[in-house]
């Protein structure tokens, strides 16, 4: 008899590596694809991996032969028209670190180990876990327009988080106090009426610096805030008297900038450049009109830090609006449509401050009692002659 002929699976020599055919189901054709192996083992492993790819439609794409500052270059002009200016900034920051860690790869090098070294570097690098899931999960988005997340996905845990805290209530006795340091600078101008504007109507840090001149009206003492995520539209904002002049004294600071905002379309706190680079005032130094304030950090760190109040978070006036409504009885649901939301778990967390708040309102009824305290007046009188 004949020597039976060995089985190679389907796996050939081209040169010094194994190769094999395989049947485009696009087109129907054959066509070659190299292993890049010389091994027959390790060749069998790729070819199944890619006929598996293949038939399950998850083959990695061209952009998987992208190396790493190719794809963060093609992210960022991907996002342009579909997120806001705040979520591309923060994109452009978190994008950045797994190139310097793990250098210019190809995203198709990209394996398991280099994921958990790019966490291990960024824990060394005393980053927090929150923020480390943030930048893997970025990352992941791309590596799934590749088709190659699938792959590493399965071995990959995110980093364990707590909670962030819900923040600090302040009293309307330590706002006053507030009120009184930030008049002795006018560099805290813009930070403080912004406060006064968020401890008085809820709204978020992000909502008042993107406020223009249109969107104020003292007449009527409302501001108008366009949703910046959803169809949400525009939502009307009441303003007490604290916050209507707080948002005059912004628009008389605002005419008298250089150069002034004062057309409708002007933001309310414009954004300060070292040269404007585009409009009317190109080239000048100073306030740019056409764009707002994106951020007030120093200014507010200053200010909190000569009040005596270090660690207080600007977004920590929005949790005291809301505690103050409680604290005199105004609904939570109200509360959840004047500020534009409010998540589960703060929702939660408000509950029990609600309950606090609804003591006070049942007590008020007090007042005009229904039946005599007999049984009650009772039992306090056992607890006075018990009492150890």
């Amino acid at each position: 008899m004949g020597r039976r002929k060995r089985s190679n699976g389907g796996l050939y020599r081209r040169g010094l590596v194994l190769a094999f055919r395989y049947k485009d189901p696009e087109t129907g054709c054959w066509k070659e694809k190299c292993t890049g192996e010389r091994d027959r083992s390790a060749a069998k492993k790729v070819r199944d991996e890619f006929l598996t790819d293949l038939q399950q439609g998850t083959l990695p794409t061209e952009m998987a032969d992208w190396r790493l500052s190719e794809a963060e270059q093609w992210w960022k002009e991907y996002r342009k028209l579909r997120t806001s200016e705040n979520t591309q900034n923060s994109e452009r920051y978190r994008l950045q670190h797994l190139r310097l860690v793990l250098g210019d790869k190809r995203l198709s090098e990209i394996k398991n180990v280099d994921i958990e070294n790019y966490v291990t570097a960024r824990l060394a690098a005393e980053i927090g876990a929150h923020s480390i899931n943030k930048e893997v999960r970025l990352w992941s988005m791309i590596l799934k327009k590749a088709k190659l997340w699938r792959k590493l996905a399965d071995d990959y845990k995110q980093l364990k988080t707590t909670p962030s805290a819900i923040g600090q209530a302040i009293t309307r006795d330590q706002l006053r106090h507030l009120t009184e340091v930030a008049s002795q600078d006018e560099d805290w101008e813009a930070a403080f009426y912004g406060s006064a504007i968020a401890a008085n109507t809820g709204l978020r840090a992000g909502e008042i610096r993107k406020l223009k001149i249109r969107d104020v009206d003292l007449e009527h003492k409302q501001l108008s805030i366009t949703a910046a995520k959803t169809d949400a539209g525009v939502r009307t904002v009441e303003m007490n008297q604290d916050a209507a002049e707080a948002a005059a004294r912004l628009l008389l600071r605002a005419s008298k900038l250089k150069p002034p905002a004062t057309e409708k379309d002007h933001y309310l706190m414009p954004k300060h450049l070292s040269r404007i680079s585009h409009g009317q005032h190109k080239g000048q130094r100073g306030y740019d009109p056409s764009q707002h304030q994106t951020c007030w950090d120093t200014a507010w760190a200053s200010l909190t830090e000569k009040a005596g109040l270090v660690g207080l978070r600007f977004h920590d006036l929005r949790h005291s609006f809301i505690t103050h409504m409680i604290e005199r009885g105004v609904a939570l649901g109200l509360i959840e449509g004047m500020v534009g939301h409010v998540s589960k778990r703060m929702t939660l967390h408000y509950a029990h401050v609600t309950s606090g708040a609804a003591r006070k309102a049942v007590e008020a009824l007090d007042a005009e009692a229904i039946l005599t305290p007999t049984l009650t007046a009772e039992k306090r009188s056992e607890k006075k002659v018990y009492r150890v």
